[in-house]
């Protein structure tokens, strides 16, 4: 049996009722990554001996009857920006090359709570911008996989794991996911905690979950969700049993964006996501067209301003002594960030005060906003990750947002449709996205040949 498709939530009904062990379903995943890896360049590192020894002592308390959390015994990458007590954390940067962390960030430690195994430390652009490692897209190659979180989206993708943490500031969760054919979720700004990850930018940055599916997702949210007093913008918002929420979701009414997301999106991305709103909608979803704000036509100008700013705030310091230690992309955001005045910063924040009025107004008859998840399928080269226009805006006003795999081009890239919601209403996010996933049925599941031409 290849363990390494099953879904968390198959897995874990497995190993409570001794079905499955822990260490069974580890070997599998390292069988798949020593097959794969050396093709796709996900990971950064993979401690064996330690994951094999927790593996071996979850097995043990699984036959007899003890079960951590939610995710006894399920492996799951982190990128590498996340702290890991005693695991190198270096941001995929020569300036952290060496840097240990002494502490787990709040979200490791809730994985660890929960039971899960810290598979390894997933690749990503350096300090998650632009400068892209050499991670490869499972489904061909020769494209890229997106990022920031090329890693995590590869692993999960490709089968070396079932759940990855990513991160998102601009696009860096739901371009990736759609690119490597799998769900993203980016909960609401604080729902979950950044205690110890390397911020990209203090506003703006969200914790991403991989799966490969809504319902796990809904899992790993569970876990991960809630305050943390050592993280003061998260929130104090109640938290809620997700994956329960949803069972029997009626038919959605949605808010179809076309005025940006239309026109700037490439030809199978349009054709692709008319016919799933057929789809959708012969199936009983209402689908209505949305219109934009007046104030979106500053967003994503606002977006970038507001990164590049507290970005270069973040290595201000250290750019002073190791400007050239830093790969080229990631040097110029700091370059061109500290050249901001403060009033331009400012106004730009004040837009998007203004954005997130005016955008929830615009939602509020809705169950959700329905759009493309990326301009295109997964660019060809791995030079660049690609474009975060359809993604900046949710990253921008903080709502939460998924994409859900849709189909795929002609050449067998996949595509998705990305859901977006009211703040903290990831319940409605999610149950909104798991009814669009048992209509449109993608079948994401790992293949046992990776299409590689170099």
């Amino acid at each position: 049996m290849n363990t390494y498709k099953l879904l968390i939530s198959e897995a874990t009904k497995k190993i409570r009722e001794n079905e499955l062990s822990p260490i069974d379903l580890l070997k599998s995943m390292l069988t798949r990554i020593d097959k794969f890896e050396p093709i796709l360049k996900a990971w950064i590192n993979i401690n064996r001996d330690v994951v094999f020894k927790i593996a071996e002592r979850y097995t043990r308390e699984a036959e007899e009857g003890t079960l951590r959390g939610l995710l006894h015994g399920i492996p799951i990458g982190v990128k590498d920006i996340f702290y890991t007590k005693g695991i190198k954390t270096t941001a995929c940067s020569r300036i952290l090359a060496d840097f240990t962390p002494s502490f787990d960030a709040t979200t490791v430690a809730r994985l660890k709570e929960a039971g899960a195994i810290i598979l390894g430390k997933t690749e990503t652009t350096e300090f998650a911008y632009a400068d892209p490692p050499n991670t490869r897209n499972p489904w061909n190659t020769d494209h890229t996989p997106g990022g920031s979180s090329s890693g995590s989206a590869v692993a999960v993708s490709s089968g070396m794991c079932p759940a990855a943490l990513g991160t998102q500031t601009g696009g860096s969760t739901i371009r990736p996911a759609a690119y490597c054919g799998i769900v993203g979720l980016k909960p609401t700004y604080g729902r979950i905690s950044r205690h110890g990850i390397i911020p990209r930018s203090w506003s703006m940055d969200h914790v991403g979950i991989f799966t490969r599916s809504v319902e796990d997702s809904a899992l790993l949210l569970q876990v991960l969700a809630g305050h943390d007093p050592k993280d003061p913008t998260s929130s104090k918002q109640s938290v809620f049993e997700y994956g329960h929420a949803l069972d029997d979701t009626p038919p959605p009414r949605l808010g179809l964006l076309k005025e940006f997301f239309h026109y700037e999106a490439h030809h199978d991305v349009r054709q692709n996501l008319e016919e799933v709103t057929e789809q959708l909608m012969d199936s009983g979803a209402e689908v209505l067209e949305a219109h934009l704000t007046k104030s979106f036509d500053a967003v994503h100008s606002a977006q970038r301003l507001i990164g590049t700013t507290e970005g270069a705030a973040y290595h201000e310091e250290v750019f002073r002594t190791r400007m050239m230690d830093y790969r080229p992309k990631i040097r110029g955001l700091i370059a061109s960030g500290l050249l901001v005045p403060s009033a331009v910063y400012l106004k730009a924040q004040r837009i998007r005060s203004q954005f997130i009025r005016e955008i929830a107004t615009v939602l509020n008859p809705y169950d959700c906003f329905l759009m493309p998840s990326t301009t295109t399928p997964a660019p060809r080269g791995l030079e660049s990750t690609g474009s975060s226009a359809f993604n900046s805006p949710w990253s921008f006003c903080g709502f939460p947002s998924v994409t859900v795999p849709s189909g795929s081009t002609k050449d067998g890239l996949p595509l998705g449709i990305q859901l977006v919601g009211r703040p903290f209403d990831e319940v409605g996010v999610l149950s909104t996205a798991r009814w669009c996933e048992k209509v449109i049925k993608f079948d994401n599941r790992p293949r046992d040949k990776i299409p590689y031409s170099h």
